[in-house]
């Protein structure tokens, strides 16, 4: 009889729908590509996006940064989300009331770039208290060098670092050395048909008279 009893409860747990746990998802962190103030610094903007599933809701969200080639310059919480103690990398923010909705922005943030040659990155590890306290997985934006030349090496348009010719071949679309040769032999040889035909002419003309 215990058997039998011990095999309908197994029975109700697989058939039965489980509770699912709250999730919050932070791999929607991303920065916007590389601005130049009027005053001739460099920033970039990125944004703390999260995404909840599973009736997820939050008060209270904190993050530490990790930075590469990027100086923190501010931090704008969005609504209704406020700036609770925040210092330098370190980001703490509340909202007074909870947060559910299932793609939402924490806060934007600016950096400046300290050096323009380059490549820049953010790393985010975001925590969070949904009832209990939670991290979620490391997130980071880094920079890709598309079609650029960095302290002597190359990358290539998928932001690899490529030969000086495979550069060329896919990153510059008109060389001056490749374009202007062939213009050249074209009106060449428009210039040396019309001679010809010219000439030609000229020639059947006087065999008639």
């Amino acid at each position: 009889m215990k058997r039998v009893l011990g095999l309908i409860v197994l029975a109700m747990m697989v058939v039965l729908p489980m509770k699912v746990n709250a999730a919050l998802d932070f791999s929607g962190f991303k920065c916007d590509d590389k601005v130049t103030e009027s005053d001739g610094t460099v920033t970039k903007t990125c944004y703390i996006v999260g995404k909840a599933t599973g009736n997820s809701a939050i008060t209270d969200f904190t993050a530490t940064l990790t930075l590469q080639n990027m100086s923190l310059i501010s931090t704008t919480p969005s609504s209704p989300w406020k700036d609770n103690g925040s210092s330098g990398t370190n980001l703490k923010f509340k909202s007074d009331t909870s947060v559910s909705s299932a793609t939402f922005t924490i806060a934007t943030l600016k950096f400046k770039v300290d050096n323009t040659a380059e490549k820049c990155a953010v790393q985010l590890i975001p925590c969070y208290t949904d009832g209990t306290y939670s991290c979620g997985n490391v997130v980071q934006v880094t920079e890709q060098q598309i079609c650029k030349v960095v302290n002597g090496k190359y990358y290539g348009k998928d932001g690899s670092e490529v030969t000086a010719d495979v550069y060329t071949e896919q990153c510059v679309t008109n060389p001056q050395t490749g374009n202007f040769v062939p213009y050249v032999v074209i009106i060449a040889g428009i210039a040396l048909a019309v001679g010809v035909f010219t000439i030609s002419r000229k020639n059947t003309k006087l065999y008639r008279i």
